[in-house]
């Protein structure tokens, strides 16, 4: 016998010896053996149904975790004549910073290409490689104080890479942001040359009254590589950030080759849902965003946007019904859809100098 079985007979015999003891006790005869057959029967019903429910449970987390995808994203910004940022180097060539400390770009300057890096999540929602993230994870610079003046300056932002890794895929591949929601947190991206053949989430029909309060699970890379590193043996680790560099694209695919790049899984409860919003207390951070929430039917219910580092118990996610509107050909048309290979070659050619 197994030992869950072990475990249900175990149990099944203590409420056995205790109800025989208390039927003894009151004398009942054939009246209170009815009755305790009847319990013992309701008792295994029960034990049944939490261990089919805990068999469901590792079901739907392998299959959420096949269909949740790790994304990283480089990019910079270029002008009318297609010039990328560039780090303003003095005459000995080291990038030079504004009294504030902030790195000083041009598309005049004379120094390395100037990137953002980030990360985040995002998941399987439809056929053919469909996947629903944030806006700010498709794209970085929305609401972004930092690309704001750029944005202003009428410099244009371009991928050098967006890439998306699969649990059954060693290799990253490229995806494309397909559209946006003007007004909520979410996008549709797509997976350009290649489908994965995890099958997609079951998105929520129709939302209702009895979402709050329920138990949820959220499923994404929260910190980004850190959590994924912080798994691994103190030596695995050091050697690892000594061949790739901290938290780097390099580092991504390594994991990825190694099959150490899982998605991180945490779990709480639903305490209101409006219409535009979800509230929850299951953890989460930066890298996490974009990833899906999950009732405990492995149905999603939103996707995973926000967090409030002063307070853990307010974390945010938008409606899955937006994410549909999307999928049904609703948003915006991304103006920024995918790579640019020029510039990625670009890049990778003065990396490798």
């Amino acid at each position: 016998m197994n030992r869950a079985g072990d475990c249900r007979l175990i149990c099944v015999m203590m409420v056995l010896v205790l109800l025989t003891g208390c039927a003894t006790w009151t004398g009942k005869g054939e009246n209170t053996e009815a009755a305790l057959t009847k319990q013992l029967a309701d008792i295994s019903r029960r034990l049944e149904a939490l261990e089919s429910r805990q068999r469901n449970m590792t079901d739907i987390l392998a299959k959420a975790r096949g269909a949740v995808a790790y994304i990283w994203g480089t990019y910079t910004f270029v002008d009318k004549e297609g010039r990328p940022l560039r780090h303003v180097v003095n005459e000995l060539g080291v990038p030079v910073a504004d009294p504030q400390g902030f790195p000083l770009v041009d598309v005049k300057g004379t120094g390395p290409l100037a990137v953002s890096n980030y990360c985040g999540t995002a998941f399987l929602a439809g056929p053919g490689g469909l996947l629903l993230t944030n806006r700010h994870i498709a794209e970085p610079w929305w609401e972004d104080e930092k690309s704001d003046p750029l944005l202003a300056a009428g410099l244009k932002p371009v991928f050098i890479r967006l890439r998306a890794f699969f649990q059954e895929r060693v290799e990253s591949v490229p995806i494309e942001v397909l559209c946006i929601d003007e007004r909520h947190d979410i996008a549709l991206v797509r997976t350009v040359g290649w489908a994965p053949t995890a099958r997609p989430l079951h998105l929520l029909a129709q939302p209702g009254p009895d979402q709050e309060g329920q138990g949820i699970l959220i499923i994404g890379y929260p910190t980004g590589l850190e959590a994924v590193l912080a798994k691994l043996e103190e030596e695995e680790r050091v050697d690892l950030e000594e061949e790739t560099g901290e938290c780097t694209f390099e580092t991504a695919e390594r994991l990825s080759e190694q099959k150490r790049l899982r998605p991180t899984i945490t779990s709480g409860f639903l305490w209101d849902v409006l219409p535009h919003l979800l509230v929850y207390d299951a953890r989460t951070s930066g890298g996490g965003s974009g990833g899906p929430i999950l009732d405990w039917r492995g149905t999603v219910i939103g996707v995973n946007s926000a967090y409030l580092e002063e307070f853990l118990g307010g974390n945010y996610g938008v409606p899955i019904q937006f994410g549909k509107v999307l999928m049904a050909g609703g948003g915006k048309e991304a103006a920024t859809r995918a790579e640019s290979p020029d510039l990625r070659r670009l890049y990778e050619h003065e990396r490798a100098e």
